[in-house]
């Protein structure tokens, strides 16, 4: 529910509609109270988006190249479906074992400054309040104050002393979601890598002759088009546009 919350909200800030923006915080306002938390849903999209656009990406590049190099299309098949899998694998291996070494960095950081609020807690504080003057310009006496507030809340306190200090966001995400995150890339390569080799074998099916500059033709539309509506799923205004303009300029 918390993302149908940041969908109302979003689109009552594109139609500039301030009537429609209350309504979506008040409306899921006690929902949030049960703690939902979708906060992974962005990460998600992320790992979609980059896989996506790396496997339609690498097999036009694999495919073309073949195609220039007018091999036979059985080869170019091969070829082909051998650099998706093995593509696919790699990236969603990577995804996963940096996802887990980002969780466990932030773990053993978030561990450490754990002991470090309980053993030296006028040090972290004093750290904090330094943040506050420099960083945000506040008062001596504000920043002090902003801290001993915050600082009741020990929770608090450690999430958002990380973030500020060391730049990482404190997350509930366990090793299942690097495995998770690691199968998405995988897919997202897989489905958008098949379709500029789709593109061709569907081309080398229905004709029985081979003409190497339209077969090149029909993987570059295949793929400009891909591109285009993957730019539809979007999160910013306009995106979609960066995406067509770089999936152009890419191929």
């Amino acid at each position: 529910m918390a993302n149908k919350k940041a969908e109302a909200a979003r689109k009552a800030f594109y139609d500039d509609d301030v009537e429609k923006s209350k309504e979506a915080h008040d409306f899921y306002h006690t929902l949030d109270k049960h703690g939902e938390n979708h906060s992974l849903d962005k990460d998600n999209l992320k790992t979609i988006i980059f896989g996506s656009l790396d496997g339609i990406i690498t097999i036009f590049a694999i495919v073309s190249g073949c195609v220039g190099a007018k091999i036979t299309p059985a080869q170019v098949i091969i070829i082909g479906i051998g650099n998706l899998f093995a593509n696919a694998i790699s990236m969603g291996f990577s995804e996963y074992t940096s996802s887990t070494a980002q969780r466990d960095f932030m773990l053993a950081e978030k561990k450490r400054e754990e002991w470090e609020i309980e053993n030296c807690p006028s040090e972290e504080k004093q750290e904090m309040i330094d943040i506050y003057i420099n960083k945000y310009k506040f008062e001596s006496e504000d920043a002090r104050n902003l801290v001993e507030i915050t600082f009741r809340n020990k929770n608090f306190f450690l999430g958002h002393m990380m973030s500020e200090e060391l730049g990482l966001i404190v997350t509930n995400e366990d090793k299942n979601e690097s495995l998770i995150k690691g199968i998405i890339m995988f897919l997202s390569f897989c489905v958008f890598g098949l379709i500029p080799l789709s593109a061709y074998i569907a081309y080398t099916v229905f004709f029985e002759y081979t003409d190497y500059n339209t077969s090149f033709i029909v993987v570059f539309v295949s793929t400009l088009v891909t591109l285009f509506i993957l730019g539809l799923f979007k999160v910013l205004p306009n995106f979609y546009v960066l995406m067509f303009v770089c999936g152009t300029a890419t191929t």
